[in-house]
C-alpha cells in the first residue's frame, strides 16, 4: 500500500493579517509612523528628495513622505494585494513590484532607502544591502528597522511564520553585512521596547498573545507559539547608514 502524503501547513503570513495592521495602525511594524517620522528628521532630507520604501506594505509611510516631509516617495513590495492598497493610501506615489533582491530602478535613482521590519524577510541578505546600495545615490541614506536576536533562535515546533521574527540575526551579523555592502554606520538606536508596548497592545485588544495567534492558528499551534516567542531573546533596532561619497 502507497502511503499517504500529508500536505504541509500553509505558511501564516504575518504582514497580511488584518489583526497585527489594526493594531499597528497599519504600518504593520513596532513603533509605527512615530519611529519612521524620527529616523527622517535624523536624515534631514531637503524638500524634493527621492525617496524608496523597500517592502511599502499599504503605502502609510508613503503618503507621509510626501505629507509630512515634501518628498517624493516610490514603493516597493512583492504582493500586488499591498501595492493596491499603497496606490489608495498614496496616489502620488510611484509603485514598483519586486523584491529587495532585485529592485526594479536606475543606479544612483534614491537620496534614500527606507526598510522597516523586512530585511530579515529577504531570501538573501547580501543581495538585498547591495541592491539598495545600489540604487542609493553616492551620500545618500539607509533607514532600517528590524528584529535582532541576542543569541541564536532555538525555536522548535513553531509553525511556518513569514515575519521578521523567524529570521533574526545577532546584531553582529548585520553590522558585518552592513560593513560588506559598503554602508557606513551614522546612528544606532536600540529600540527593543517597542516589541513590549506591542505586546501590551496584543494583550489590551486580545486579552492573551496566545489568544493573538489563535485568530489565525489551531489552539495547539498558538499555544506552542506563545511558548517558543516568550523565551526567544529578540529585540529591536533602528539605524541609518551611509554610502559614502566617491571621491577622485
Amino acid at each position: 500500500m502507497n502511503a499517504i502524503a500529508c500536505p504541509s501547513p500553509p505558511t501564516i503570513t504575518l504582514y497580511e493579517q488584518d489583526a497585527l495592521s489594526e493594531l499597528t495602525g497599519g504600518t504593520l511594524r513596532p513603533g509605527g509612523l512615530a519611529l519612521t517620522r524620527e529616523l527622517l528628521r535624523c536624515c534631514a532630507l531637503p524638500p524634493g528628495a527621492v525617496v524608496l520604501d523597500v517592502g511599502c506594505g499599504p503605502g502609510h509611510t508613503l503618503a507621509m513622505l510626501a505629507t509630512e516631509f515634501g518628498l517624493h516617495g516610490a514603493g516597493l513590495d512583492p504582493s500586488a494585494a499591498m501595492l493596491m492598497k499603497a496606490a489608495r493610501q498614496a496616489p502620488f506615489a510611484v509603485l514598483h513590484q519586486g523584491t529587495a533582491g532585485a529592485i526594479p530602478c536606475g543606479d544612483g535613482a534614491f537620496d534614500a532607502v527606507i526598510s522597516e521590519c523586512v530585511l530579515s524577510l529577504t531570501e538573501d541578505l547580501a543581495a538585498s544591502l547591495a541592491e539598495m546600495h545600489r540604487v542609493l545615490r553616492p551620500g545618500g541614506s539607509l533607514v532600517l528597522t528590524d528584529i535582532y536576536c541576542r543569541e541564536p533562535l532555538r525555536s522548535p515546533g513553531l509553525p511556518e511564520l513569514k515575519s521578521c521574527l523567524s529570521r533574526a540575526l545577532p546584531l553582529a551579523a548585520i553590522a558585518t553585512a552592513l560593513n560588506r555592502a559598503e554602508f557606513s554606520l551614522h546612528l544606532f538606536r536600540d529600540r527593543s521596547d517597542l516589541l513590549k508596548q506591542l505586546a501590551g497592545q496584543i494583550i489590551f485588544s486580545h486579552g492573551s498573545l496566545e489568544a493573538f495567534w489563535g485568530l489565525f492558528m489551531d489552539r495547539d499551534t498558538a499555544h506552542r507559539t506563545r511558548c517558543a516567542l516568550a523565551t526567544a531573546p529578540l529585540g529591536y533596532y533602528a539605524l541609518i547608514a551611509r554610502k559614502e561619497e566617491q571621491h577622485g
